[in-house]
């Protein structure tokens, strides 16, 4: 079994594009259909990643130890 912690996550061209928007913030990997102004609920939260003042992903990614993942219906 592989743990989460150990799992290399690398950053989609969306998040990096949304790393630029962000300088010296984060940005977060979420899992779910939410929209940009939605609440996220903190177990759909997969991970994040810390944005230095350039706009660039620095660092790895930041697993959220209460991520769930989310229950998908099945017709």
């Amino acid at each position: 079994m592989v743990e989460k912690s150990s799992i290399k996550h690398t950053p989609s061209p969306g998040a990096i594009a949304e790393a630029k928007r962000t300088p010296g913030g984060w940005v977060y990997e979420v899992r779910g259909n939410y929209g940009p102004n939605d609440y996220v609920p903190p177990h759909a939260v997969v991970g994040a990643w810390k944005v230095g003042d350039a706009g660039e992903i620095v660092g790895d990614f930041i697993p959220n130890p209460n991520f769930k993942e989310p229950n998908i219906e099945v017709d």
